[in-house]
């Protein structure tokens, strides 16, 4: 009798401990973005199970692809019905933070108590010192991958068929307009093709940057060598883009479709051999299968004549990789499982996959990868970029061997870094390292999404019928009615503080 009372006692205090255990857990919300062709299952994979073991946190994710991001956000901050956290994508923190707020202020939870890997690396390469908005406040958790690289995208073409037809490989954009002519006469249904993507790296909007228009979504502005900002409609070579762009679609030299499909079209068109040269991220570890990118090597941007190639430089600044909204039920718990992820193993499992199968400890006590799956297979183990990641270079580079598609990219990077085909500073200059006021934030972002609108409208419209002096003579006056003026005014004085600082 002794004995089964102790043992009903046992099983009491087990079953009441479990269900103190799941009273204890805290549950929350995500609004989780996601790759266009990524299909995660984010609330059963096993990583952020992990992440739950660890943390006593349970998660709910509901996952926006990339094309419905902004609408679905900007719906979602409208409805008054907002998660407890945004994940792995930019948010516009001098509206929804600085001038709404509708996100939490973090600086008073960034301690060692809370998140310790995250703090203790923020000082390293001044890593931290893009992250305060304009009111000096800490809105986000940084996502930063070091990797070494300055530029985005690369131009690729197809090498076996350049051979095949006795052509070199094109240097102008002449060259590469009768290479895509040799393509055509081929047999190649697409010689070129892009998306119509506002930061996939397989854009249309990347062709302007062998005009000297370096255009992507980001900032519709670029600094030149004497510190002077422009509004990229104003530069000599926009018209001279898309003056090429309409001669391309006149001829059937581009896909039709690059003014308005997504990357999921896109990379199956390029993975059925219809497409000979796009513009993309890298080859390896993407939406494109071993047997398409065998064929495809990377070239410099073609230089088009009387401009000098400026493709978009980029800088190795965190962005937004976790957002905490004022309604957020458990601030404290929220970081610690955001924090628990950028413990180091925890991070490289999620960006590179498992231990012992995608990734070892090599003999120089670093992570390596030693496996990348085919056709996009390691979203099928863990959420990659989609987890959070915070590795300033210092740090990165002490922990981690490259892996090939990290070499990949560096090695394209050295390449064009060499060639000198990079704008003259980083747009990344006005976009995250020059900071404004709370009222030139807001104007700024309500021109530009005007402008955006606007110069997507007009690049479809000269792309499909061709330009004349009066449609250009009116494509800038409208501009300069919605603010193009006014939008570089306000990046100058930003700019300008900036290196006074």
């Amino acid at each position: 009798m002794k004995k089964l009372v102790a043992l009903l006692l046992a099983l009491m205090m087990v079953i009441g401990g479990a269900a103190f255990a799941e009273e204890e857990k805290v549950n929350l919300t995500a609004f989780q973005y996601c790759l266009e062709n990524q299909n995660v299952d984010f609330d059963n994979l096993w990583y952020f199970q992990m992440i739950e073991e660890q943390t006593g946190v349970h998660v709910d994710f509901q996952v926006v692809k990339d094309a419905d991001w902004s609408t679905q956000l900007n719906l979602m901050f409208a409805s008054g019905d907002m998660p407890d956290m945004i994940l792995r994508n930019p948010v516009d923190v001098e509206d929804y933070g600085v001038s709404q707020g509708l996100l939490l202020p973090l600086d008073e939870y960034l301690t060692e108590e809370i998140m310790p890997n995250y703090v203790a690396r923020l000082p390293l390469n001044n890593a931290g010192d893009s992250i305060p908005a304009s009111d000096g406040k800490t809105y986000y958790i940084g996502y930063l991958i070091a990797q070494n690289v300055n530029h985005e995208p690369t131009w690729y073409i197809n090498t076996v068929l350049l051979e095949e037809l006795g052509l070199e490989v094109p240097t102008t954009i002449d060259e590469y307009t009768d290479v895509l002519r040799a393509f055509k006469e081929a047999g190649i249904k697409y010689p070129y093709s892009a998306s119509f993507s506002d930061n996939g790296a397989e854009h249309i909007w990347a062709q302007f940057a062998s005009f000297g228009v370096p255009v992507q979504m980001y900032v519709f502005a670029t600094i030149d060598e004497e510190d002077t900002v422009h509004f990229i409609g104003d530069l000599p070579g926009f018209r001279d883009a898309v003056e090429w762009l309409h001669l391309l679609y006149e001829e059937g030299l581009m896909d039709p479709e690059s003014l308005s499909q997504d990357s999921n079209l896109w990379s199956s068109k390029v993975n059925n051999g219809e497409v000979a040269s796009f513009n993309y991220l890298r080859l390896i570890n993407t939406a494109l299968t071993p047997e398409t990118y065998a064929n495809f090597d990377s070239m410099l941007p073609p230089a088009a004549d009387g401009h000098k190639v400026a493709v978009s430089q980029i800088m190795e600044l965190p962005v937004g990789g976790a957002y905490l909204t004022k309604d957020c039920k458990d601030p404290i718990a929220a970081l610690k499982w955001i924090d628990a992820q950028l413990e180091t193993e925890n991070m490289m499992i999620a960006s590179n996959g498992k231990m012992g199968e995608q990734m070892i400890i090599n003999d120089a006590g670093k992570y390596e990868v030693i496996d990348v799956p085919a056709d996009n297979g390691l979203y099928k183990i863990v959420p990659v970029t989609m987890g959070q990641f915070f590795a300033p270079g210092e740090y990165y580079s002490a922990i981690y061997q490259m892996a090939p598609h990290r070499v990949e990219r560096y090695e394209d990077s050295q390449a064009y870094a060499a060639a000198d085909v990079l704008e003259a500073k980083s747009f990344q200059y006005l976009r995250d390292l020059s900071k404004m006021s709370n009222e030139d934030a807001v104007e700024v972002a309500n021109i530009k999404t005007e402008l955006e609108k606007f110069i997507k409208e007009s690049v479809i419209e000269f792309a499909k019928n061709g330009v004349t002096d009066e449609s250009f003579d009116k494509f800038l006056e409208t501009a300069k009615a919605i603010g193009s003026d006014r939008y570089v005014e306000l990046y100058q004085a930003a700019y300008d503080a900036f290196l006074a600082k």
